[in-house]
């Protein structure tokens, strides 16, 4: 399991190290739904203390990431089809919220920055790389709500943001959804181009209510498979 938890960054503090490690991979998915960890074997691989890792441990809880099971062994939160309606619905307000804010902000740099982050999505996708992809539209939402300006926005988004950020790459390593996603993300592009709010507010209602739909396919699939879905 050593390749699935690499440390991230060389200047942070271990604690922030070993937080942003474990969140990666839970949200890229090498850490998968239901799987079980144990402090002793994640300190040994990350390189930290079991106190540093059980701080990392408590905050990935409180994200939704990591629940501790009824024997008191601590496990990757299963996904469900009942928190993917729930968190989207949160989302849909969230991010149309921004775009309305920041249509009126939205400068030639600001398309051009959006510009690049597509292009980046559409690379990763051409290369099959679900996380970049994920990345890169994460980038394109986050640019919207730095040009939004709403502090709030920023703060409960980052609260539920690990949880979505999993079920997109869910989304788009088992359907076609990185072709859709693209289409979308364009479409919302181009009203925020016109200054066209109303279009800009649809298309990114649009895309939130499509991206939740391709999520709940990837979780009916695994619940057909046999994958731990709703947790052991």
């Amino acid at each position: 399991m050593a390749a699935r938890l690499p440390l991230e960054g060389e200047r942070r503090s271990l604690r922030e190290i070993a937080y942003a490690s474990i969140r990666r991979a839970i949200i890229e998915l090498r850490l998968p739904p239901g799987e079980f960890i144990t402090e002793e074997s994640l300190s040994a691989e990350l390189g930290v203390s079991r106190p540093v890792l059980r701080e990392s441990v408590q905050r990935l809880q409180v994200e939704g990431l990591l629940e501790r099971a009824g024997n008191g062994r601590v496990r990757v939160r299963g996904v469900s089809a009942e928190e993917v309606q729930d968190l989207y619905a949160v989302r849909s307000a969230l991010e149309q919220l921004s775009v309305e804010q920041a249509v009126g902000r939205v400068t030639p740099g600001v398309l051009a920055e959006l510009r690049e982050a597509l292009e980046r999505m559409r690379t990763a996708a051409a290369r099959g790389a679900p996380g970049k992809i994920t990345d890169a539209g994460s980038d394109f939402h986050a640019i919207l709500r730095r040009v939004a300006g709403n502090p709030v926005n920023d703060q409960v988004i980052h609260m539920v943001g690990g949880r979505i950020d999993r079920y997109r790459n869910l989304s788009v390593s088992l359907t076609t959804r990185p072709d859709h996603s693209l289409a979308e993300h364009n479409a919302i592009l181009t009203a925020l181009a016109e200054g066209d709010v109303t279009a800009a507010k649809r298309a990114m209602g649009d895309h939130i209510m499509a991206g939740r739909d391709a999520v709940l396919v990837a979780v009916e699939s695994l619940r057909a498979t046999g994958e731990p879905v709703d947790g052991p």
